[in-house]
């Protein structure tokens, strides 16, 4: 072994030898951050649900899904069994948009929603259309325009229906629509309606003529206050057009508060649907309203109380109109448990404090009678009430839920961006959507929606999700000035 130790290198090799790991390790360093970084702006990751991945975590709370990996029945990933959930990503860098691929298979749950919360405190929160079984039927068309899906029509339906100001009919699912443009040509003579109305209200207006006339009688029925107030104000599409309070007076007596007349009157209004939002609290009644206006409504929520506010003896029935499909009704005393007639169909309230939900299954589409004899009850709809046939109308599309059942509710048209999944077979589909991104966050926030999945023992399946961030490519240039940018984020991060 002594030539190795005679063994001489030249002078001028021996620089670039010892050099040459150094170059070797940027060359690596840089790989791995143009990885990271890539300079076509695309960056994906992918998991398969078990755990493994770096990038995307499993689902959460536990108590609402099963552990990640092998299933009892075979697959691998991951099921979901409450509602909601939600899966946190790790952000690999600033990117601007990410596209969510997702392998799942949904079993006795025939609507599925999926969105981002955006702020990093977990406030703001949108959901978007993931899947629908009634909208992957053929007998729904779907209609574009330029691309961009519009919404889908049935089987014989113009798509101008999508466009149309006639809100019977239609439905909407993840998307917003404006108040059509409803307005009436003659004013009647003032009709009073006596009704005993608790706590806050929404009501909806047709104008007349460009005008709006409602008045309310209101009262306080707390014994052990001098007086409340209750607050109302009138939008349309949520613009504010008029807001004011009024005290609602009250009695510290055995007795009960004055009845208070209240009156809104607007003119020179513009076609529309016009909401009168009532805030009050559960002692403050509205014990009749009187107008000129021909149609008005009042819901989705509608809570009857008794005559008084704290009689047991006396109580007002409740009568009403509406093409609500599904309601949850509730009472909080005990003078309250009584059936509910709904249309044909008939629901029991035995327990005070206990939700009942009723739904309707027959093909009835015009408006049918609700009624509760013994009045003191809550009732929340996917509706609207009025308390005479003629007065109804429908101040907004139906929203789309799990429940509904187009062929039978008479559904012609649903305006919606959903965009219809890929079969893979076996029960397996995929969807994807693609999400801005604020790109300054960490970790993003991922929520799954399965509205009423664990009342139908229902599942949705989840085998394989892939990330997909986006941001526009970059020179070498303007990549140096992207790591830098990201090495201060880091730094202040720290």
């Amino acid at each position: 072994m002594k030539w190795l130790n005679d063994f001489s290198l030249p002078r001028w090799l021996v620089i670039p030898i010892c050099t040459l790991p150094w170059i070797f390790g940027a060359f690596i360093l840089v790989w791995i951050l143009t990885l990271r970084f890539p300079l076509s702006g695309v960056f994906k990751v992918e998991s398969s649900m078990t755990g493994q991945s770096a990038f995307i975590y499993p689902f959460l709370p536990g108590e609402r899904t099963t552990s990640p990996g092998k299933q009892a029945d075979g697959w691998s990933g991951q099921r979901i069994i409450g509602d909601p959930v939600y899966m946190n990503a790790r952000t690999p860098g600033p990117y601007d948009t990410v596209e969510v691929e997702m392998d799942f298979r949904a079993l006795r749950q025939p609507l599925v929603e999926f969105g981002l919360v955006r702020d990093a405190e977990g406030k703001e929160l949108d959901l978007y259309p993931w899947y629908s079984e009634m909208l992957e039927q053929p007998a729904w068309q779907i209609v574009k325009d330029n691309q961009k899906v519009l919404g889908y029509i049935s089987s014989g339906i113009s798509p101008k229906r999508l466009a149309s100001s006639d809100t019977r009919g239609l439905a909407i699912w993840g998307t917003t629509t404006t108040s059509p443009l409803m307005a009436d040509d003659n004013l009647l003579s003032s009709k009073k309606t006596i009704v005993s109305l608790r706590g806050s209200h929404d009501f909806w207006v047709v104008p007349t003529q460009g005008q709006i006339d409602f008045q309310m009688e209101i009262q306080d029925v707390n014994r052990n206050r001098s007086g409340g107030i209750m607050a109302w104000q009138v939008t349309r599409d949520g613009n504010l057009v008029l807001q004011d309070v009024v005290n609602t007076g009250g009695s510290m007596d055995r007795g009960y508060g004055a009845v208070i007349p209240v009156t809104i009157r607007l003119k020179s209004l513009e076609p529309g649907v016009y909401r009168i939002k009532v805030m009050a609290d559960d002692d403050v009644f509205i014990r009749s309203i009187a107008t000129r206006n021909p149609r008005w409504v009042v819901g989705p929520r509608l809570v009857v109380g008794d005559i008084v506010g704290f009689a047991t003896t006396s109580t007002n029935a409740l009568k009403a109109w509406t093409t609500a499909r599904h309601i949850v009704a509730e009472t909080f005393h005990k003078e309250g448990l009584q059936d509910v007639q709904f249309g044909p169909t008939k629901g029991s309230v035995k327990r005070t404090h206990t939700a009942v939900r009723i739904d309707r299954t027959d093909p009835i589409v015009e408006p049918i009678v609700i009624s509760a004899t013994h009045g003191d009850i809550r009732l929340v709809a996917d509706g609207y009430f009025a308390f005479s046939p003629e007065t109804f109308f429908e101040p907004q599309p139906r929203k789309l839920t799990p429940q509904t059942d187009g062929s039978k509710e008479g559904i012609q048209a649903v305006l919606t961006p959903y965009v219809r999944v890929q079969d893979l077979g076996d029960g397996w589909k995929r969807a994807s959507l693609t999400l801005p991104i604020t790109p300054d966050l960490d970790t993003l926030r991922f929520v799954l929606s399965a509205p009423g999945i664990a009342s139908r023992a229902g599942s949705v399946d989840i085998r394989h999700v892939a990330l997909t961030y986006c941001r526009p490519p970059v020179t070498w240039r303007t990549w140096w000035s992207l790591l830098l940018a990201e090495a201060k984020r880091a730094w202040h991060r720290l």
